[in-house]
């Protein structure tokens, strides 16, 4: 039986976290990967979240990288840089989530509000996050995969090989000068792997490149495709998507961010 995919919609939420742990993961340059667990400011603050989809992501607002509260306008509601995180692993019985943060840039000197907050904010700052808005869950076993990420979808790509298994066939294309191992992904013998070297000018480009260069399926009903990374990877994916006479609607395809 072909594999599925439902789109599903969750009502909104906002929730009140601290930083309780970080650790940083991997080191690529002066990029790093640091996976920070929040964890409820009060009790219940995480009642009712799920996050069943391999790609399920949250909002998340913080203050200072010295631990400030969180801005609010006149309602009460979050204002400042939001960033989009996918889920790495939660507990609503015990009241935290994981997330794996991308961070830009050595200490001291990281881009962007979220990335200086995940690298150095003090134990106990405390954090806004939203969503997930919906989840995509997969259902069944697809005859083969192609999973297509650079950087930033590294932690999505992770919970997919968890989740589609060992016995998993097809392509892992990745555009990163991470150390996969380090990052916990830990391909199947069934996949063939390329590791694609990243150019700062041309984002994803490489990751455009080498789907286009992927035979077609031989039951396009069969292929499961996830291809994520800067956004010009989107039309080139697409374009993959219809030559192979798969519907988008059966694919995940996104722009995680924009050059």
């Amino acid at each position: 039986m072909p594999y599925s995919l439902a789109r599903q919609p969750f009502p909104p939420a906002v929730r009140h976290l601290r930083l309780a742990e970080r650790t940083v993961l991997a080191v690529a340059g002066a990029d790093s990967y640091v996976r920070v667990r929040l964890v409820e400011a009060r009790p219940g603050e995480l009642a009712g979240f799920i996050a069943p989809g391999g790609g399920d992501h949250v909002r998340v607002i913080v203050g200072t990288p010295v631990g400030a509260p969180v801005a609010v306008d006149g309602s009460g509601a979050p204002i400042g840089e939001a960033r989009t995180e996918t889920v790495v692993d939660h507990s609503v019985a015990e009241g935290w989530i994981d997330l794996d943060v991308l961070v830009h840039g050595a200490t001291g000197s990281e881009a962007g509000v979220i990335g200086a907050w995940a690298a150095r904010a003090p134990l106990g700052s405390p954090a806004v996050m939203m969503g997930p808005k919906g989840s995509v869950v997969l259902s069944g076993a697809p005859g083969e995969v192609v999973l297509a990420g650079d950087d930033s979808a590294l932690p999505a790509v992770r919970r997919y090989l968890g989740m589609l298994g060992a016995s998993i066939t097809g392509h892992l294309l990745l555009e990163t000068r991470f150390d996969l191992a380090a990052l916990g992904v830990v391909p199947p013998v069934g996949l063939r792997v390329s590791i694609l070297n990243p150019d700062p000018q041309r984002p994803s480009a490489a990751l455009a490149e080498a789907l286009s260069a992927l035979p077609a399926p031989t039951d396009p009903l069969e292929r499961f495709v996830f291809a994520c990374g800067e956004q010009s990877l989107v039309a080139p994916a697409r374009a993959a998507l219809t030559r192979w006479g798969i519907d988008i609607e059966r694919a995940v395809v996104k722009g995680y961010w924009k050059r």
